[in-house]
């Protein structure tokens, strides 16, 4: 019985200090991969390529960072036999919005992208302001959360022909 209370505390304490990511996957399966690739524009990938499954993975604003974000989607991407990521779309939104998939658009993932920083800098610049007096015709969010949306690719020929 101590055991089962000690796995339990330390399993509780793990997603405190590492955030929750949730993260849903709908495609096919292949044989799990070793390295995964990630792309944020198709035009780059230089192999033939199928879709393998669609991938969102999402998770508290405050408490996950888009790494952590894309070290779960990468985990689950090599078990699903991916050998690479498409990210097509990245939001911040408020929490309970519920946003419709787009497979459609991308931008670069990484901070030298405009929009993405300027989303960052919008949403950290009104977090703080939470539960202050706000002007009526503002509406005030209590917390946002991340959305990363992407494409698990599987290539069709030998990687580099």
């Amino acid at each position: 019985m101590r055991y089962f209370a000690i796995v339990i505390t330390c399993c509780v304490m793990a997603l405190l200090f590492s955030g929750c990511v949730s993260m849903e996957y709908t495609g096919e399966t292949a044989p799990e991969t070793r390295e995964v690739a990630i792309f944020t524009d198709s035009s780059r990938i230089k192999e033939k390529y199928k879709v393998l499954g669609r991938a969102v993975a999402s998770g508290n604003y405050s408490d996950v960072s888009k790494s952590k974000m894309m070290e779960v989607m990468i985990a689950k991407a090599k078990k699903s036999g991916a050998d690479a990521i498409l990210i097509v779309e990245q939001q911040v939104v408020p929490s309970g919005e519920v946003s419709r998939p787009l497979f459609d658009t991308a931008f670069d993932f990484d901070n030298t992208n405009q929009s993405w920083r300027q989303i960052d800098k919008d949403v950290d610049f009104t977090y703080g302001e939470v539960g202050r007096k706000q002007p009526q015709n503002i509406r005030s969010v209590s917390s946002y959360k991340r959305i990363i949306r992407a494409e698990f690719l599987k290539y069709t020929a030998a990687p580099g022909k």
